[in-house]
């Protein structure tokens, strides 16, 4: 029987437990708009469930200052040579409709050439997940070196813009200062962001502050969200590109490898079978490759690709081998209904 994970609470000390033996588990994405983030515990068999649309900011918790965009809404940052937001007004946004947003930078694949084409993949985070590589330059300590950004917020699941802002962060001894503002209004508001080590990333919402997002660090090893990543063009060309049913993993605390299904079964692999694998600690190293999406016509089918599966080592050292077992809904055909299996290498 499929189950949907409980939350665990501090009090019931999740691991002082065994680690749990292995689950069937409906991912409550919530249909086919996928609102939600879904965020798994695989060894006390645990979930969070988040609006992907709840935040829009992280701020790394680390010993360096970094900070991130919200993924799961498709948000794109572009830097203006300014540093002081009072002097940023709509004029410094012309023309970046048709170019901070996903939906234009694909539309613009069918039109005329565009000087601005391979710009576009630096105004996201680097879908690996490294911080070096992320839209929003890693926070200086020399306050004039971090400049203004256009923050093109996103879109909701319904695909309706969550709006533009623009941004700047300071350090603030070992936290941060983020000041933001309507790109039209003539002040700004300042927010003070404290580093809590329970969390990789402190999210903040521009419309309510700090708020409790993601699981704490140590609480989650996988996540079922929509996710932004570089899809190609040509040999020299990768623009921000919108994926629905794809599988995030917590690069901090697990390890994946991915198995073919054809080398052993899903059945018979065991521990004899892992000194052949290779780990990686990559966010997408799952992504979408657990399914497939046929194009109109095709004569191909749309749904969870059979042949391949993974092995998961989270902080504790735990080895899970996942499998998904569905994509669709099976009454109506729908995506966002997805479903997974995993159990614990014991022999």
């Amino acid at each position: 029987m499929a189950v949907l994970f409980s939350a665990c609470t501090e009090e019931q000390n999740p691991f002082m437990l065994p680690a749990v033996e292995g689950a069937i588990v409906d991912a409550e994405v919530g249909g086919p708009l996928q609102p939600n983030q879904v965020y798994l515990d695989l060894s006390v068999e645990a979930s969070k469930v988040v609006p992907r649309n709840s935040y829009d900011l992280g701020f790394f918790t680390g010993d360096d200052f970094h900070v991130v965009l919200n993924n799961s809404t498709s948000a794109l940052a572009l830097a203006l040579d300014k540093n002081d937001l009072n002097e940023v007004d709509p004029s410094d946004t012309v023309g970046l409709g048709r170019q901070l947003d996903v939906d234009a930078i694909f539309s613009s694949l069918f039109g005329p050439p565009i000087p601005w084409i391979n710009d576009a993949k630096n105004w996201i985070d680097h879908p690996s997940g490294d911080l070096d590589r992320t839209a929003i330059a890693e926070v200086s300590a020399t306050d004039d070196d971090n400049k203004v950004y256009i923050l093109n917020q996103g879109n909701n699941p319904d695909g309706s813009n969550r709006g533009w802002k623009k941004v700047r962060v300071l350090r603030n001894g070992n936290g941060y200062t983020l000041q933001y503002a309507n790109i039209a209004d003539a002040n700004f508001q300042t927010l003070t962001i404290e580093k809590n080590t329970d969390l990789r990333f402190v999210q903040v919402n521009l419309d309510a502050g700090v708020v409790e997002a993601t699981p704490a660090t140590d609480r989650w090893d996988l996540a079922f969200t929509t996710f932004t990543t570089l899809l190609p063009v040509d040999a020299a060309t990768r623009i921000p590109y919108a994926f629905k049913d794809y599988v995030i993993t917590n690069s901090s605390e697990v390890r994946v490898a991915t198995v073919n299904g054809a080398d052993v079964t899903y059945e018979e692999f065991g521990n004899s079978h892992l000194a052949d694998l290779t780990f990686t600690r990559d966010i997408s190293a799952i992504g979408s490759s657990w399914r497939t999406v046929a194009a109109p016509n095709s004569g191909n089918s749309t749904g969870v690709v059979a042949d391949i599966y993974y092995v998961l080592e989270d902080a504790d050292t735990n080895l899970y081998k996942i499998r998904f077992t569905r994509m669709l809904n099976p009454q109506t055909g729908e995506r966002g209904y997805p479903q997974m299996q995993y159990n614990l290498i014991t022999e």
